[in-house]
């Protein structure tokens, strides 16, 4: 009897192993989200044309000024035009080469660590919910073996418990899916936009 006790504990540990699982994946689905709309531009070609005047016009400080304000600092065009602009000098091949690794360590690095999260969450989801229904089916089994009398409902009610542990998993697991494809698929889309509007301004240093 004592077993069953501590077999039904543990089932609720996990039940809030779960709902931690659950608001964590929200808050890195959220951050995510946030993150994208930083760093991408509403009129990225507003930025690409006031750059390439001004570096045309060999007023490369200006232009990096005009990339540190507020309005684009944020943005990841902002931040690789600053870059490469603050690296002028080093040949383009060398710019390019900077830029990427910008990209990678500052614009995407901790959104892609937040994205590991969901995919962690993904995976445990379901392998937390399936250990809940074990552990709350042996401790109704063991309920059954341990009692004369088993009421029908007792039983339904402790099944039916068993059973939502791992529903509560699936829950869990399905929205993080879509959530991290939607990120990986907006990233990519990200890092597409913001090449081909980079390559303009790079133009303008060959």
């Amino acid at each position: 009897m004592q077993v069953t006790k501590i077999i039904d504990a543990f089932g609720y540990v996990i039940y809030g192993a779960l709902a931690v699982l659950a608001v964590w994946g929200a808050y890195n689905g959220i951050l995510l989200y946030r993150s994208l709309s930083k760093k991408s531009l509403r009129d990225p070609q507003e930025l690409t044309d006031q750059v390439r005047e001004l570096c045309r016009a060999r007023q490369f400080e200006k232009a990096i000024n005009l990339c540190q304000t507020p309005a684009f600092w944020h943005s990841a065009l902002g931040q690789l035009i600053a870059v490469a602009l603050q690296n002028r000098d080093k040949g383009l091949s060398r710019i390019k080469q900077i830029v990427v690794t910008e990209f990678h360590s500052e614009v995407v690095a901790g959104m892609e660590n937040r994205l590991g999260s969901i995919s962690t969450i993904v995976r445990m989801g379901p392998l937390l919910g399936l250990l809940g229904t074990v552990a709350s089916m042996i401790g109704a089994f063991g309920r059954i073996g341990g009692s004369e009398k088993v009421s029908p409902q007792a039983l339904a009610a402790d099944i039916s418990l068993a059973l939502w542990a791992t529903g509560a998993g699936l829950l869990i697991a399905n929205p993080m899916m879509l959530i991290g494809n939607d990120v990986h698929a907006r990233l990519r889309r990200l890092r597409d936009r913001t090449e081909r509007q980079l390559q303009e301004v790079l133009e303008v240093l060959e």
